[in-house]
């Protein structure tokens, strides 16, 4: 892109000597650095995205005879989708001629008028709204899930963070990685990866219609990407057999109930995308005690809890054989930075819904979190059935000549063919609860949020009891 700057930096090595050539090469082969100092905010955010050269703004493409100009016809503008593409996307506006004082601040578009060919945005820092032409706008990756490349520093190649604001002047983002460090980077590191919805909670009418009427997991999964959310991150149930049986004892000296490091790197690494998974595997959310909606990670957990679950999961894949089993814990359901997190958090009522059953880890601790209240109204907004794990779990044992369990086809969608697969055929029992907020002076909006959504469920007209109480059922 500046290989154009040195020959272009030989035509104006004439005029170099009066200083009206305005950086564009006094001397032979400069031009393509001189330039581009020179530019200004604007400028450079239009060399950056391809729209100019070096050496200032491209030559006007030279017209034939008869060639109608630019006032006999407008400009055609490429195809496109304004809700999907445009709509309330960050922009940067550039190359303005008429209000040059707004070149190289941020705006958001709201309405786009196909008699003007012109996007409405409204510029930040109250500066109104104002009419303006794509050819002005630079769409941004503020607010992203973006990866680094191409950089000097090798290290941070391919790291994912979220993208922060585009300083014009500098022409540099600033990307949050997902470990809080900060990284300045041009527009040419940064790739984009996913637009995430990170504020809105998902489980609205229209689409719950969209994901009760899918085909099936996969289409169950695609529709919740459609709405701008992440496909959740599953652990296979075998893989926490696996852990109880290699890692019996924590050995974390002077915390005796930290989970063994060894044993949650190795479940770390069996971490893997809902996507990826078998189309006929059963979903079952597990409901653990927590401070945050995305929380805890594997190595923070409980080692008791993380045995408790693994035995609780080498009975259910013996019992549900050969269909395989993949548990959602809240902790590794999501990674990346704060926006992949908090969208994580805004499609908790689809996470629920996409599972055939939910168990509580049983204790005085998920009593008290309001994150796992949360969990289990939400289990009835979705009409999930919820079981107890017990804190003295023992699995069942399978007598010789006991009825087997039928069988279903291992493709065949796990969430049809749940009802006829309960996790426990004991009776169901009372677990009454507090609401999610209760206790809490300063509660997370999506906390609230989701606890809205849960309450739906609720009989209209009827007042909320502060203690609502829910059906479980025991696995013992």
């Amino acid at each position: 892109m500046l290989a154009g700057g040195k020959e272009k930096g030989e035509k104006g090595k004439g005029k170099g000597d009066k200083g009206k050539d305005k950086g564009k090469g006094k001397e032979k082969g400069k031009g393509k650095e001189k330039g581009k100092d020179n530019m200004t905010a604007a400028e450079r955010l239009a060399f950056a995205q391809g729209a100019l050269s070096a050496d200032g703004p491209p030559a006007k493409k030279p017209r034939l005879d008869g060639e109608p100009g630019a006032d006999d016809e407008e400009e055609e503008l490429p195809e496109f989708d304004f809700e999907k593409d445009w709509k309330d996307k960050p922009v940067a506006l550039l190359n303005l001629k008429g209000a040059k004082e707004l070149n190289g601040l941020m705006a958001t578009v709201k309405e786009y008028n196909e008699d003007t060919k012109r996007f409405l945005v409204t510029v930040e820092g109250g500066k109104g709204d104002k009419s303006i032409k794509m050819e002005n706008l630079f769409k941004v990756m503020t607010g992203c899930i973006v990866k680094l490349r191409g950089l000097d520093s090798i290290e941070l190649n391919d790291c994912i963070g979220e993208c922060g604001r585009l300083d014009v002047e500098n022409l540099r983002y600033d990307i949050t990685l997902s470990d809080g460090r900060h990284v300045k980077a041009k527009p040419a590191n940064v790739e984009l990866v996913a637009k995430y919805e990170s504020s809105k909670v998902a489980g609205d009418v229209v689409q719950m219609e969209r994901i009760r009427a899918a085909n099936g997991l996969r289409d169950r999964l695609f529709a919740v990407e459609e709405f701008d959310f992440p496909a959740p991150l599953v652990l296979p149930a075998n893989a926490l057999e696996d852990y109880a049986k290699k890692f019996p004892k924590s050995v974390v000296i002077g915390r005796s109930n930290a989970a063994n490091p060894k044993g949650a790197q190795v479940l770390q690494r069996e971490v893997v995308s809902a996507t990826k998974i078998p189309p006929g595997s059963r979903l079952v959310f597990i409901s653990m005690p927590r401070d945050r909606c995305v929380a805890p990670q594997l190595a923070e957990m409980r080692h008791d809890e993380l045995l408790r679950l693994g035995k609780f999961g080498g009975w259910l894949v013996k019992r549900l054989a050969p269909r395989p089993v993949y548990f959602l814990l809240p902790g590794t359901i999501a990674k990346g930075p704060a926006t992949a997190l908090n969208s994580a958090t805004c499609a908790w009522p689809l996470y629920v819904e996409l599972c055939s059953d939910m168990v509580l880890l049983e204790s005085d601790r998920w009593q008290k979190s309001s994150w796992a209240r949360m969990d289990a109204l939400m289990a009835v907004w979705a009409k999930t059935p919820m079981y107890v794990l017990p804190e003295k779990y023992s699995p069942a044992v399978a007598l010789p000549d006991a009825s087997p369990v039928p069988k279903t086809a291992e493709e065949d969608d796990a969430k049809a063919s749940a009802a006829s697969e309960p996790l426990s055929f004991a009776h169901e029992e009372p677990l009454t609860i507090g609401r999610p907020a209760e206790g809490l002076s300063n509660p997370s909006p999506l906390l609230l949020g989701l606890a809205e959504r849960a309450a739906e469920a609720e009989a209209q007209g009827s007042g909320k009891v502060q203690k609502p109480t829910l059906a479980v059922k025991r696995l013992v």
